[in-house]
């Protein structure tokens, strides 16, 4: 047998060689040491993306490393000219396409005859789907680790294979201390034993255990609730192989939920025992609660709520108003208040209540609630009804007396002058004198029937919708007071004054009555000066009369008010002590007040205030 048999000629072992690089599944390059590529087989073609007749003659900086790796390839050169290996060094590498690959590069030199290091040959391994795989590991580690929750893995008997952070802070165990162990060793009470298998059970049927509350055991004995969810851990073929399981710490949550329950508890208790009918409502106006009066007194049922719960109760000529308020009410925000009639079944009649309800705020300023009473209010009705229709009477008599009482009046003013100035020469002096007695305490009767009058119309304007320009109804006072003005000499003065909601009649009728009087009780020592003025206050303005005038002794200042109520006799100043009176009830009437302070020889300050 020939002495060659069995060896490979130096051809068929190149192509032995290249056959083996070509059919290798990792990228073999090999280049000079200038970096510039002098091999490239097929395995570099299909990771990298080149032909070989592409890569072949470019430097690899050029070709394959990222702008922010060059400096990489140059330590790199460096090591490989010193003759050293670099083992499985892991790197980015940038493709034809420019995608970015993960890649472990393991490099040697390559020398010649004599030993000189004259290029380098690379093994480069695609690594990215390790790369991928530990990043995600690595990311779903983060997690785990930064989750509130704690997060325990075991196998089917129990054990634990791993313990996140969470479950340290929350049980007390450490890692090492935990895992290896059973859960039921740890953290199970004694008493509460029998959850565990009955859990594992359930994890090797597939089954899925959600927030199932109990209690568990920290390391330092201590009980905490919990709620766990379970998860069944499968293997690549489907097979279950342990669990994963998230525990919570519900403690605060349930020590909340028990004072939320006893505090509800409170509250339908002490709704029950109010007379009221209390209820409440949900943000969009749902009724969703009755106390036991509204049972009581409806005889409703108490599975029906919502619109439907209550609609019905409601008078039919009062249901359409009182659904436009209430839900007026729930889209605005605003306290909702209206009067309507329920029927009341134990005594078979409409009687008239007054729902008021009030939206209940949550930390951000939303309504999370609406809390609502219903009161009883029909004595308080009929008490009203029979008050109003006195008060039309009487203002109906005092009107009519006003008016029958001028024409005898008159009569007797006539007749006194006639009487005086034809039989004059026939009357002795004292009888003169009784005419003139006569006449006079017809003109001062005539005086008091008229601002009678006027007292009894000062409620007769609707003042909810006019608004009173207190400029305006000031001048038209001044106007009607010109000649007492003019007369004194007196000087008034007035700041910018505000509009306000009351009638203009009304005002001015204040105006003028302060003013006047402000010019009637002057000082004979001084020219009378008059100022008004008005500041707002609290919701109100305070409108000012200030006069330089002759005063009122302070035990005076509420007695002045009152109806005929005065201080000087008709010698000494004219008038009926009708005018403050009537100035007490124009105010009354707007929800003001009126009041004065002075001293005698010093002036006065009147002051009365209206809504803003």
């Amino acid at each position: 047998m020939s002495r060659t048999v069995g060896k490979v000629s130096g051809n068929s072992a190149a192509f032995l060689l290249t056959a083996i690089v070509d059919s290798s599944d990792d990228a073999i390059i090999s280049e000079d040491l200038n970096g510039v590529v002098t091999s490239w087989n097929k395995s570099a073609e299909r990771l990298f993306g080149y032909t070989a007749s592409e890569a072949i003659g470019r430097t690899i900086a050029e070709l394959l490393i990222p702008q922010d790796s060059q400096d990489e390839e140059l330590d790199v050169s460096a090591r490989l000219r010193r003759g050293e290996h670099v083992d499985h060094f892991e790197t980015v590498r940038r493709c034809k396409d420019g995608a970015l690959v993960d890649v472990a590069l393991t490099m040697s030199p390559v020398k010649d005859d004599t030993g000189n290091v004259v290029g380098a040959s690379k093994i480069a391994r695609n690594i990215s789907d390790r790369k991928r795989t530990e990043r995600s590991s690595l990311l779903l580690s983060a997690i785990v680790d930064s989750s509130d929750d704690a997060i325990i893995s075991k196998d089917l008997n129990g054990v634990i294979t791993s313990w996140n952070k969470s479950a340290q802070r929350l049980f007390g165990y450490t890692p090492d201390e935990a895992i290896g162990k059973t859960v039921a060793e740890l953290l199970i009470p004694q008493d509460r034993q029998e959850e565990e298998p009955n859990i594992l059970a359930r994890l090797r049927r597939g089954e899925r255990v959600d927030h199932f509350e109990t209690i568990r055991r920290r390391k330092d004995g201590g009980l905490l609730d919990i709620s766990l969810t379970i998860s069944p851990v499968k293997d690549s073929a489907g097979t279950i192989v342990g669990a994963s399981k998230i525990a919570r710490d519900i403690t605060d949550a349930k020590r909340i939920r028990s004072a939320l329950v006893e505090s509800e508890a409170r509250f339908r208790q002490l709704a029950d025992a109010m007379p009221q009918m209390v209820w409440t409502a949900r943000p969009d106006g749902y009724i969703d609660y009755y106390n036991e009066r509204w049972y009581e007194f409806t005889g409703f049922s108490r599975e029906v709520f919502g619109d439907a719960s209550w609609v019905t109760a409601i008078h039919p000529e009062d249901m359409r108003a009182t659904l436009e308020a209430y839900y007026t009410a729930i889209r605005s925000g605003q306290p909702y208040n209206f009067e309507h009639r329920l029927w009341d079944r134990s005594e078979e009649r409409w009687r008239w209540f007054i729902g008021r309800a009030l939206p209940i705020f949550d930390h951000s300023g939303r309504i999370s609630k609406w809390f609502g009473t219903s009161t009883d209010i029909d004595p308080q009705k009929h008490v009203e009804d029979d008050l109003r229709r006195a008060n039309e009477a009487l203002e109906q008599f005092a009107f009519s007396a006003s008016h029958d009482l001028q024409e005898p009046l008159r009569a007797i003013k006539i007749y006194g002058e006639l009487l005086a100035k034809r039989h004059a020469e026939k009357l002795d002096p004292q009888a003169l004198d009784y005419i003139r007695f006569l006449r006079d305490g017809a003109v001062r009767m005539e005086a008091l029937v008229r601002d009678l009058l006027t007292y009894t119309e000062a409620l007769k304007y609707d003042r909810s919708v006019e608004i009173a320009d207190a400029n305006a109804a000031l001048r038209a006072a001044l106007d009607n007071l010109s000649s007492a003005i003019s007369e004194s000499a007196a000087q008034v003065t007035a700041d910018r004054l505000p509009s306000v909601p009351v009638s203009p009649t009304h005002l001015q009728q204040l105006f003028q009555n302060l003013v006047g009087n402000a010019v009637k009780y002057r000082s004979p020592e001084r020219i009378p000066t008059v100022r008004i003025t008005a500041e707002r206050q609290n919701g109100d303005w305070i409108f000012a009369v200030s006069d330089n005038g002759i005063g009122i002794d302070p035990q005076y200042k509420e007695h002045i008010f009152g109806l005929f109520k005065r201080l000087h006799t008709k010698n000494e100043y004219a008038g009926t002590g009708i005018g403050l009176a009537i100035c007490r009830r124009i105010v009354d009437q707007y929800r003001g007040r009126i009041w004065v302070d002075s001293a005698p020889g010093q002036g006065s300050t009147f002051r009365f205030s209206l809504p803003e």
